[in-house]
């Protein structure tokens, strides 16, 4: 199975190319899934149909979906809320409610709920598609959400040193006074954990672990993964898309293309667009410098706006290189 993930300025035209590249795929034989990601969905927009969480098939081997972004939030909150109760039942007395209330609000937990997504549909549909295609949030968004696993290991690494330091304080207390250490809960005496195998916390930090390599393993893989980045031929979506790809080249995760999309013909621009013009041509020649090592295509400014499958078919003609 393939994963292509596009990403971009909102309005760059990152939906209709991952649109039209997915349409490509499938025309080609390819059983495809794309998936729109963006909070501000237009994949339906792009395709002119209704789409949902379920995914609608489009045509003969293109189904696509968009997530409900709000709904994901909350079952991420919901899930990591019962995750904390169970790990720490001994603390079922105190009132955990309002911290877990706050957890919705806390920095981040867009990126871990769309990253948990990610992963959920990889997992589930991998074995249906041959290929999944993912129309991304804004880059800023993105990025965060795609180096999560990188920053997880470490943070995991070290939580997992100090969870084992804890439980060696117990055992050395146990060995003190002879048994283990108790808590009150509910008035009632309950040990606590001694090893490793047995403490709820080490198990859990021990999955996110196992979690987070697993999608470091498959953002990394190139025979897997790869990563198209669209820009309009204007300097500043140039310069984030290359902060963006410095970004994702120092995790390791493969950035393979990039498509300049709305170029105007030269032919096309009267006198009073020269400035224009010049514009243009100068973020030309710093895209083509700075993705250099990239295949990068050009996509001219279509006379109608690339939507519904017809008009999906005459951009996809524009983007063939990327299957080379």
């Amino acid at each position: 199975m393939e994963i292509h993930f596009f990403i971009g300025k909102g309005g760059v035209g990152k939906t209709t190319t991952a649109a039209a590249f997915a349409l490509l795929l499938a025309e080609r034989g390819r059983r495809v899934l794309i998936v729109s990601l963006d909070p501000a969905h237009n994949l339906g927009d792009v395709f002119e149909v209704q789409l949902g969480e379920k995914p609608r098939k489009i045509v003969e081997n293109l189904w696509a979906s968009e997530i409900d972004f709000d709904a994901v939030i909350a079952r991420h909150v919901r899930e990591t809320a019962e995750k904390i109760k169970d790990a720490y039942a001994y603390l079922r007395v105190l009132n955990l409610d309002r911290y877990i209330d706050t957890l919705k609000h806390s920095p981040g937990v867009e990126e871990y709920a769309v990253l948990d997504k990610v992963q959920e549909i990889v997992e589930k549909e991998g074995r249906r598609y041959d290929v999944i295609v993912f129309d991304t949030p804004p880059t800023g968004l993105t990025i965060r959400m795609m180096v999560l696993p990188f920053i997880n290991r470490v943070w995991l690494e070290k939580l997992i040193e100090i969870r084992r330091a804890i439980l060696e304080h117990r055992r050395a207390v146990a060995r003190l006074v002879g048994e283990p250490p108790k808590v009150v809960i509910g008035g009632r005496e309950e040990a606590l954990a001694l090893e490793e195998e047995e403490d709820p916390i080490m198990r859990e930090l021990r999955s996110m672990l196992s979690e987070s390599e697993a999608l470091i393993k498959v953002l990394t893989d190139p025979s897997t993964t790869s990563v198209t980045v669209v820009i309009n031929p204007e300097t500043l979506p140039v310069l984030e898309a290359k902060r963006a790809c410095d970004t994702l080249k120092r995790f390791g995760i493969p950035v393979k293309s990039v498509v300049v999309n709305k170029v105007v013909p030269e032919h096309a621009m009267g006198e009073e667009l020269r400035a224009k013009l010049e514009d243009q041509r100068r973020a030309l020649a710093m895209a083509r410098e700075v993705f250099r090592e990239l295949k990068m295509v050009e996509v001219p400014l279509l006379p109608r706006e690339p939507r519904g499958l017809e008009m999906l078919r005459v951009y996809a003609k524009h983007i063939e290189p990327l299957l080379g």
